[in-house]
């Protein structure tokens, strides 16, 4: 009779056990879900975007090799080009600048983009081919933690390698003048655009309707003048001609 009691005990203490350590593992169980559910959701709301941004720059990883902070969400300032003329005649025009070092600048050239890396000092330079005419370029900086810059303003290039033209000029080559009644010598003419002009070295202004003249006084025997009119672009005409003059 006792020994029977005795294993009564111990099966209830061991049933109350048991039910102890259900209760535990259920527990435990709704505590995985509920964790589950929260580092779920973090992935969708927190962890996903952050997971994007950084695929964004791994592919810049191999094009630079300053070491990447994933801390950093402050943005690159805009790329700084240096001075880039407003006109040229040359077709292939090298663009230059600084930016944050490491970073990956891209220069988009009349709607055509292309990428190239600033050095450790913050240098970068791109070839660009320019059109004939216009041309525009803007650029835009992202670092090595994926921050993008904003764009630079748009720098308009114009591209012209023809020359002006010197058109209607007085007087003609070989001419002579006596007297001194025509020892004042005008010379005249027009160009087809904006220009610089000089007669003999000599600064020659030239009006609105692209029209010039040049007063001189002649020297006794042949007297010799060049005229060069050079464009906004750098391309130069010339023209020269000799009249002479007898007392």
């Amino acid at each position: 009779m006792f020994y029977s009691i005795l294993i009564a005990i111990k099966m209830n203490k061991y049933s109350r056990r048991a039910s102890v350590e259900e209760k535990k593992n259920i527990k435990n169980a709704y505590l995985y879900v509920v964790l589950s559910i929260a580092a779920i959701g973090f992935l969708i709301f927190l962890g996903l975007p952050t997971l994007i941004k950084f695929a964004g720059f791994l592919g810049d990883l191999g094009k630079s090799n300053k070491p990447v902070d994933i801390t950093d969400i402050t943005p690159p300032a805009p790329p700084q080009f240096d001075s880039i003329p407003e006109y040229t005649n040359n077709e292939k025009l090298e663009i230059a600048g600084t930016s944050e070092n490491g970073a990956v600048v891209t220069i988009t050239a009349n709607g055509d983009s292309s990428e190239v890396v600033a050095n450790s000092d913050g240098r970068f330079s791109f070839l660009f081919n320019l059109n004939k005419g216009d041309n525009t370029i803007e650029a835009k900086a992202k670092d090595t933690a994926g921050n993008e810059s904003t764009k630079t303003k748009i720098i308009k290039i114009i591209f012209d390698n023809t020359e002006p033209s010197l058109e209607n000029l007085s007087p003609s080559d070989g001419l002579s003048f006596y007297g001194s009644g025509q020892r004042q010598l005008v010379i005249k003419g027009n160009t087809n655009e904006k220009v610089n002009l000089l007669i003999n070295e000599r600064v020659v202004s030239v009006k609105d309707d692209k029209t010039f003249s040049y007063a001189t006084t002649l020297s006794e025997g042949v007297n010799s003048f060049e005229i060069k009119a050079t464009d906004m672009a750098g391309n130069e005409t010339k023209s020269s001609f000799s009249v002479n003059f007898t007392p």
